[in-house]
């Protein structure tokens, strides 16, 4: 077992692990395999000092799990270890801690530490820092260079969360030092705040572009600002003592932040549309107590002597006065328009034209964001994403046909474009009024917008040469469920369709329900009502040549569903062969189910040393309805089975090709098929790393490229907590994944008491070998018995068969590993993993206490958590402590 653990040094997540030994490279080193935080250099570890509780010079593992040997008659200390780390980038830290947020079962006998856990929620500070914006730039001394950082300001509760997370942070967190003379003593709110404040910088530094100018500056205001956005910190310029001098006013400019973060009252600033024929655009000055944010008080209030405001703000230990000149003062060194309103005797505000307004919005009001202030702004400006931007909208003029007549996704559509500002379509005449104009911010149909004049532009061009376009009904289904595409410079964001398409895309949304399907004719067995929805939904798709990825939850019957599509497709016609990859565990499963439910479907299992290959294996996959194989062959063989045409691919356990540089993802990409099917009992949805790979098997180019899925998902919602990319994401995709937990209502009410389900396992090679022997054995002795020596000896060799079945370390009794030697307790393993991600409980009965303590060991160590072993030898006060524990 191995436990992976986080520590902070210099403002620095290292991690590290813990083995039987400790802090070991080979331990990390197969802890980043696992958890795919590789490739990367073992030239990357460090070495550190870990002052950690030891007996003697023994560390005591941090797990009762862990069994490492302690002389509990030495006293109890702290003393240095050396431990070897591995610094992450702020990008894998994101992708670590998205997984542990996600309470993703790692298993393999790795182990998240307390300290990963902590660490998320300190990494969730960091981003909740950022998207309130509350951080200022600054220059600070570091390592004998000045360096430009964004440092967080949190406020009120923010503050006290930090306080409280510091509270509660794991005493592993700040055990590495540099020094072996003496145990460190680093506080942990110092720790915290550090650490957040190196995320926050990392994370805004991140949203730029990773480039730094040749040009030559002219002065050290250019060179700060340049390296605030710069990957590099470091300030290039050649006179110290400027930056020094930069380096004080900034101090003294960002002084009165901390006075207004600390101040009971919060500044703001709100820019008001024109509201008469002037055309003037006004920002006011308010004042909003932080104890009541629904309360605005205009700052023309604070100059009257007997407002009675100041009671109000008085009695909420705020001087109003002084807070409005401290604000405005530090407010307008950083818009020139705000200095410039100081010079009246009581300013309340400024007035701005059309340019003015927008130079406000684009370069003011986001500095002023930052420095902690609270600027209100139009709501169209607030919200001006895909709704409120100029873009395309397609409309349908004819309903393509493929070929042969049908109406299929690869059908040519035609139709007309037309330019859209949100849900409002603007005519040729309209833009070129808009073009006239020659502003920015404009008022369409009394709705204030920024337009760009360029985008303008492009959309008059576009208009005028193109009267007319086609595209696959394919890539205008994928913009109607929520994808864009860029043509010319301008999105296409809207499509309006009607027809087949329409009601397709209804279907594909839930607007309207999908039909469906009795039970094929040749089907033995019943379905289910829910089961009967998920084959109807599965052939719906299919009908359509879409993936469809079936993740119910274990037991919910997802191979009897796949089985009724296959029967159903073979009796309505179809004579090509499907294939279905699956663990080696389950392989003889999928044939004894087959034979149950639909036994009229021939079956190839193309498996073992002994399976066809090449044109023989051809010949014998067209007489066969299914063609089962294993993910290993599928890659080893995938030569000739590429060369078949199927009509349709299913991927059982699907999170096996979860990876895209694997080359299971390759092989199973490089397939031919109609239509294909991805298994898996685990809510792919929740882990965003997962399901590109698993959807471009499904819908080749849905979620577009590896490396813009990650530009456009991946990235913002680890590292950034984008809700609105998570929240598109789960649009694009939500058609394609169905998934019924035990626990819905519309289930639990369909499900008998108890499901009684078999899994059939494959014997390994050496347990095949080693059943053989005993047969080869009993064939041998029983020639020469009789009697009751006969039946005894026949008895004895069914129980060593059953515990050849079970692992050749039972049957041996020689305590050698149990990794990869049998094929029911790698089965045991899968069906576990699913069980555990859902957070469930398990019983698991075996015949043999011997075998029970075998498995309690080994599953301990594998998921890293207690397995009790209850057996006739367990003494009944602590058999009873374990049923309660479970219960």
């Amino acid at each position: 077992m191995i436990i992976l653990h986080v520590s902070i040094l210099d403002n620095k997540p290292l991690l590290w692990a813990e083995s039987e030994a400790m802090g070991t490279q080979p331990a990390l080193e197969q802890a980043l395999h696992e958890t795919g935080l590789l490739p990367a250099s073992p030239a990357d570890n460090l070495k550190h000092t870990a002052w950690l509780p030891c007996h003697g010079e023994t560390p005591v593992p941090s797990s009762p799990l862990i069994d490492r040997k302690l002389d509990k008659r030495k006293s109890l200390h702290l003393a240095p270890c050396t431990v070897v780390s591995r610094p992450l980038s702020l990008a894998k830290m994101a992708d670590l801690l998205s997984q542990v947020r996600a309470g993703l079962v790692r298993g393999k006998g790795i182990v998240y530490g307390p300290s990963l856990s902590w660490m998320a929620r300190l990494y969730g500070m960091a981003l909740r820092i950022l998207s309130k914006e509350t951080f200022i730039p600054t220059i600070i001394s570091h390592n004998k260079e000045w360096q430009a950082r964004w440092i967080p300001v949190p406020e009120g509760e923010d503050e006290e969360y930090i306080s409280a997370l510091a509270k509660q942070m794991p005493a592993v967190c700040r055990c590495l030092y540099e020094s072996k003379q003496s145990a460190p003593d680093l506080p942990a709110l110092l720790l915290s705040q550090g650490m957040i404040a190196t995320w926050v910088d990392e994370l805004i530094r991140s949203c730029g572009e990773p480039t730094r100018s040749k040009r030559q500056h002219t002065n050290v205001h250019d060179a700060w600002l340049e390296a605030l956005h710069s990957p590099d910190p470091c300030i290039h310029w050649p006179k110290s003592k400027e930056i020094e001098a930069l380096a004080k006013q900034l101090a003294e400019w960002s002084r009165p932040v901390d006075l207004t973060t600390r101040s009971s009252l919060r500044f703001c600033f709100r820019l008001n549309e024109p509201n008469d024929e002037s055309g003037l655009w006004k920002v006011d000055y308010l004042l909003q107590p932080k104890s009541d944010l629904s309360t605005l008080i205009d700052a023309k209030e604070i100059w009257k002597k007997k407002s009675p405001y100041h009671k109000y703000l008085q009695q909420s230990g705020a001087n109003p006065l002084e807070f409005v000149l401290t604000a405005l003062g530090q407010a307008g060194g950083l818009c020139p328009l705000v200095y410039k309103s100081l010079k009246t005797k009581h300013p309340t505000g400024f007035e701005l034209d059309a340019n003015g307004a927008l130079q406000f919005l684009t370069d003011y009001a986001q500095p002023l964001r930052s420095a902690g202030f609270n600027v209100m702004l139009p709501s169209w400006w607030v919200g001006r994403g895909p709704n409120r931007r100029l873009g395309l909208k397609a409309k349908t003029t004819a309903s393509g046909k493929d070929g042969s007549g049908r109406f299929t996704l690869d059908s040519i559509m035609s139709f007309d474009y037309r330019v859209s500002l949100g849900e409002q379509e603007l005519s040729l005449d309209e833009l070129l009024d808009l073009a006239r104009l020659k502003e920015p911010l404009v008022q369409v149909r009394g709705q204030w917008t920024l337009i760009d004049q360029k985008q303008i532009q492009s959309a008059i061009r576009f208009l005028q040469k193109q009267k007319e376009h086609s595209l696959p009904a394919r890539e205008l289904l994928q913009v109607v469920l929520g994808d864009e595409k860029q043509i010319s410079g301008l999105t296409l964001d809207q499509v309006e369709i009607d027809g087949w398409l329409k009601e397709l895309a209804d279907s594909l949304t839930g607007r309207k329900a999908f039909e469906l399907c009795p039970s094929p004719h040749s089907f033995h067995g019943a379905l289910r009502s829910y089961q009967e929805k998920g084959y109807s939904w599965l052939a719906f798709l299919r009908q359509w040549q879409l993936g469809a990825c079936l993740a119910d939850d274990m037991g919910l019957g997802k191979t009897v569903q796949t089985l009724a599509l296959i029967q159903r497709e073979t009796e309505s016609g179809e004579t090509r062969p499907v294939l279905l990859v699956c663990p080696t565990s389950v392989v003889n499963n999928w044939r004894k189910e087959a034979e149950r439910f639909t036994p009229g479907l021939s079956v190839l299992v193309h498996h073992g040393t002994q399976r066809s290959k090449q044109s023989k294996f051809l010949k014998e996959a067209e007489n066969h309805s299914l063609v089962v194989t294993t993910y290993a062959l599928m890659q080893r063989d995938i030569e000739f089975l590429s060369e078949v045409q199927w009509a349709g691919v299913v991927l059982d356990e699907a999170q096996n090709i979860k990876n895209p540089s694997t080359r299971q993802f390759k092989a199973a990409r490089a397939l031919n098929s109609d239509y294909r099917i991805a298994l898996t009992g685990t809510p792919v949805e929740n882990h965003v790393g997962d399901l590109w790979s698993i959807m471009d098997f499904l819908n080749p180019g849905m979620l577009g490229s590896q490396s813009g899925f990650k530009t456009r998902f991946k990235k913002p919602i680890q590292m950034y907590g984008d809700s609105d990319a998570a929240e598109k994401l789960r649009t694009l995709t939500q058609p394609f994944i169905l998934r019924r937990l035990k626990t819905d209502k519309t289930i639990i009410q369909d499900l008998p008491e108890k499901f009684e389900i078999k899994e059939y396992c494959s014997l390994t090679k050496e347990q095949a070998a080693l059943y053989q022997a005993v047969v080869d054995d009993l064939q041998e002795k029983i020639q020469s018995s009789e009697g009751i020596n006969r039946r005894g000896l026949v008895l004895a060799s069914l129980m060593r068969l059953k515990q050849v079945c079970n692992h050749p370390a039972q049957y041996a009794d020689d305590h050698s590993d149990l990794e990869g030697r049998s094929g029911k307790l790698e089965r045991l393993l899968e069906m576990l993993l699913e069980i555990r991600e859902l957070d469930e409980r398990t019983l698991v009965f075996t015949q043999f206490a011997e075998m029970g303590a075998l498995l309690q060991t080994y599953l301990q160590d594998y998921f890293g958590e207690p397995a009790y072993f209850l057996y006739g030898g367990t003494p009944r006060k602590k058999r009873d402590e374990m049923i309660q524990r479970f219960q």
